[in-house]
């Protein structure tokens, strides 16, 4: 069931712009009464698309895509909203992210230095000394109502047992004085 958001995001789909009959395959999924993006060679937009079998079957106006079910299709009304492509992203980090999800520190939407530094302070309170405490990146000093990124004291003091690392996009590193000790 889709969100009442106003973009519909369906992952998965492959749009195609293929204006033909749908011949005689049975047709799964008719989503009509929307904006449906495609990535044809024009970019062009239709307001209904058929699926069959998991792949876009066609794309058209929502009276051409509804001539294509039969009574077991899946009539899905999009109210307006917008179908994109599936994206895939295949920049994930999966390697660190599995390694460090349980124990990462988020920064991602914190309002205040001091309160992306209690999470440090919170981390080090649940972790044994001596295990790393990591924050990386998905934050901006800009979210921030200081404006500014922590300095190697502050984050010291909010992990005085712990060795800390501290990303920012990835173009600037803070590590420490603790993290830097036993990386060396």
């Amino acid at each position: 069931m889709m969100g009442s958001t106003g973009t519909a995001i369906l992952s998965g789909l492959l749009l195609a712009a293929s204006l033909g009959t749908a011949g005689a395959q049975s047709v799964d999924a008719v989503l009509f009464n929307g904006k449906i993006l495609t990535v044809d060679a024009d970019f062009s937009t239709r307001e209904a698309l058929a699926i069959a079998g998991g792949k876009v079957l066609a794309t058209g106006t929502s009276a051409a895509m509804k001539k294509l079910a039969d009574k077991g299709t899946r009539l899905i009304d999009l109210g307006g909203r917008t179908v994109i492509p599936g994206l895939t992203d295949g920049h994930i980090h999966g390697v660190r992210a599995a390694l460090t999800f349980g124990t990462e520190v988020n920064w991602i939407g914190v309002p205040s230095l001091k309160e992306a530094l209690d999470k440090i302070w919170q981390a080090a309170k649940t972790q044994a000394p001596g295990s790393w405490i990591v924050v990386a990146g998905g934050w901006t000093e800009e979210q921030f109502s200081e404006k500014r990124r922590p300095t190697p004291q502050e984050v010291a003091e909010a992990a005085p047992d712990n060795p800390v690392y501290v990303q920012h996009l990835y173009d600037w590193l803070l590590l420490s004085p603790k993290a830097m000790a036993e990386s060396l």
